[in-house]
Parts: C-alpha cells; sequence; structure tokens
C-alpha cells in the first residue's frame, strides 16, 4: 500500500504530540529549602514531641508562606496582605491545605512574625478541617535542637469575656476549687521569681463553678489568669440595718478602707504576671505557677494575644506553662 506525502505527514506529527501540539507531561515544581532557620525559632521549654505523621507542613517567615515546600503566598514584615484574606480564613493557604487535605499541621513560624499571622493561619487550618497542631520550636539553652509543642486539640475563635466558658471534647472541665485549693501553693510558686506579681488568696472567695485558665502575652509581659466561670449566680443577701453607734469623742469610727473591705464581693479570678523572660528561663516560675492545677492532670487554656506580639512571645508562654514532662493541654487560640 502506498500513502500520499501528506498522509505521512500525519502520521509523523500524531506519533510526535510534543511536535504537533498535543498534551505535554505536566512539570512540578521542585520544594524549596526551608524558608524559616533553626535560629529563627522561638525558645520553648516543651519541645520533645516528634514531627507528626500525616501533616501538612506549613512554613511561615516574615516574607511568605510555603506549603509542602512550595510559596503559596506573599507576606510583608509577617502580616498578610487584605486582598490575600477573606474574613479569617486564607483562601491561598486553604486551597494548598485540602490538595491533599492532612489530619494535622506541622507549622514552622519565626519568631518575629506577628500573632494576628498565626491567628490567622489557624483559622485556616481548622476551616480546612485539620484537628491538630505542632509548633516547630527550638529547645532552652541548645542552640540548634529543635522539637514539637503538639497539641491534639485545639479551637480558634473570637476574644472571650471573662465570664465566658471554654470547653473542649478531649478534656473535662476543672472546677474552679481545683485553683482555690491550691491558691497558696500557686502564689508561692509565682512569687520565686523576681519580676512575678502574685495574687494574693483572699479571705472571701467564691464557691462553685468551673475553671477558666487564659494565657497572656503582651509586649514584655506574661500574664497566667485564673477565671472562675459558670457558676450560678449567688442571691443577693439582704441588707441589715446597722445600728447607730455612738463614739466616744475623739474616738474615729470605722474607716472608708475597712468598709470597702467588709463588703467587697468574694474573689472569682486571680492574675500571675510576669516578664517575658521568664518564660524562657529553666526552671522556670511560670511552669511551677501552673504545676500545681495542670502539672499531672491535662488542662484545657485559653491563648490570647495582641495583633502584633511576636509569635515567639506566645510559643514560648505555651512551652514554660506546659513544659516537658507535664500533660499536653488543649487549646482555644483567640482571634485578635
Amino acid at each position: 500500500m502506498r500513502f500520499s506525502s501528506s498522509a505521512t505527514f500525519v502520521l509523523v506529527c500524531c506519533s510526535l504530540l510534543s511536535a504537533c501540539g498535543g498534551d505535554k507531561p505536566a512539570t512540578t515544581a521542585a520544594p524549596s529549602a526551608p524558608i524559616v532557620g533553626v535560629l529563627e525559632l522561638p525558645i520553648s521549654l516543651r519541645v520533645s514531641a516528634a514531627a507528626p505523621a500525616d501533616a501538612a507542613d506549613v512554613e511561615v517567615s516574615p516574607s511568605e508562606v510555603h506549603v509542602g515546600g512550595l510559596p503559596v503566598m506573599k507576606l510583608t514584615a509577617g502580616l498578610v496582605a487584605a486582598a490575600d484574606r477573606q474574613g479569617t480564613e486564607l483562601p491561598k493557604l486553604a486551597a494548598a491545605l485540602k490538595t491533599p487535605l492532612r489530619s494535622r499541621l506541622a507549622l514552622s513560624i519565626a519568631a518575629q512574625v506577628p500573632y494576628e499571622t498565626l491567628a490567622l493561619v489557624l483559622s485556616t487550618a481548622k476551616v480546612a478541617g485539620l484537628r491538630g497542631v505542632a509548633l516547630k520550636v527550638r529547645a532552652q539553652g541548645s542552640g540548634t535542637n529543635t522539637g514539637y509543642i503538639a497539641i491534639d486539640e485545639f479551637v480558634v475563635q473570637p476574644r472571650s469575656k471573662t465570664e465566658d466558658e471554654v470547653t473542649f471534647q478531649s478534656i473535662s472541665p476543672r472546677h474552679w476549687s481545683d485553683f482555690v485549693a491550691q491558691w497558696d501553693e500557686v502564689r508561692s510558686a509565682c512569687r520565686a521569681s523576681q519580676s512575678g506579681s502574685c495574687a494574693d488568696k483572699p479571705e472571701k472567695v467564691a464557691e462553685g463553678g468551673n475553671l477558666k485558665i487564659v494565657l497572656h502575652a503582651a509586649g514584655q509581659g506574661v500574664n497566667v489568669d485564673f477565671f472562675q466561670v459558670g457558676a450560678p449566680l449567688a442571691p443577693e443577701a439582704p441588707k441589715k440595718k446597722k445600728a447607730k453607734v455612738q463614739l466616744i469623742e475623739g474616738v474615729k469610727g470605722p474607716t472608708d478602707l475597712v468598709k470597702e473591705f467588709e463588703e467587697a464581693p468574694p474573689a472569682t479570678e486571680a492574675s500571675f504576671q510576669f516578664r517575658a523572660q521568664e518564660a524562657v528561663t529553666a526552671p522556670s516560675a511560670v511552669s511551677a505557677t501552673l504545676k500545681p492545677v495542670c502539672g499531672t492532670s491535662a488542662c484545657g487554656v485559653v491563648v490570647r494575644s495582641e495583633k502584633a506580639t511576636l509569635f515567639v512571645r506566645v510559643a514560648s508562654l505555651l512551652g514554660a506553662a506546659f513544659p516537658d514532662g507535664t500533660p499536653a493541654p488543649a487549646v482555644a487560640w483567640e482571634l485578635p
């Protein structure tokens, strides 16, 4: 059988797809080198966890975000551009996390990135369906020894009011009395720090309800705060008419200070404040302050900070509150 020259040309072209404009094999970009160096990671007193299995590998430097070693979005001084966010979600990051969808997030964030960006990344991961997060950190005094703060359960929420209760699926609520019974020991541990401002236990303390623990990092300070939540309102005691006291000439009656003390309501909160350096000092008074309440039994905590607070402050506070050897917490990250 004989072929015309034109038929032969068609056969040759169809056998060479690249020459005839056929489908080209897809090219896959090679993952980049890490964009967050070891010395850029925050220091933590909790560092013993390994990288989680089945995790999406996310890196956040002051200039960009990578997923699996591939660039996803740019940042300016660690901040997300308005065009790259929808409310509290980052659409470009969400798309990258869903292809393929993992169960956890392995997160490497440079210490100088603002808390707002961390909150947006975590909010996006939660919406995408990830249930756990591990923060990459480096050990205090080790130079380059790294590990993770692994958190099996986390939520992201708006900033709560003092009286709002925060619950977790994996941890039963702790009772307010769990803290009250240890208040003196907590205060003593706090006072071991030269920078500590430690709440004294008053004579009148409210009873009932559950315990809310807030870890608050802001500027150069960190707080560990305990609040009573979920307690029924106590009925208001009827006011007693006091008999008029006949004063002896020259003797003063009760001072305003005494009156204020007598009429003060029972305490429903206690605050313990430290300089940020205390969170990276071993042993840490922050660790000792939480130990009487959460040292042997897992706690759920609220993590709170301002938009511009550096990630290093938050990570170090969390690591000091729950150092290696203590149960890992469940965490409610608050949006700034």
